[in-house]
C-alpha cells in the first residue's frame, strides 16, 4: 500500500507543477485544508477518501 500512496503522490505533484498549482490551490479545489494537504503529501496521513478526492480534481486515475 505503501508503494502505491509513493507513486499517487508522485503524480500529484507532477499534475501540480504542470498547473503551477500550489498545495494552497488544491486545498481550495478539494475543500481540505492545506495541512491536511501537506500531511498527506508527506506521507503522515494516508485517506483513500482524500486520494479519491484529490484524483477527481486533478483528473487522474487512482
Amino acid at each position: 500500500m505503501i508503494i502505491i500512496y509513493k507513486l499517487f503522490i508522485a503524480e500529484v505533484k507532477k499534475q501540480l507543477s504542470i498547473r503551477g498549482w500550489k498545495y494552497a490551490d488544491l486545498s481550495k479545489a478539494t475543500g481540505y485544508t492545506v495541512g491536511t494537504i501537506e500531511a498527506f503529501m508527506c506521507g503522515a496521513r494516508e485517506s483513500e477518501r482524500m486520494a479519491n478526492c484529490i484524483a477527481q480534481v486533478l483528473g487522474i486515475e487512482r
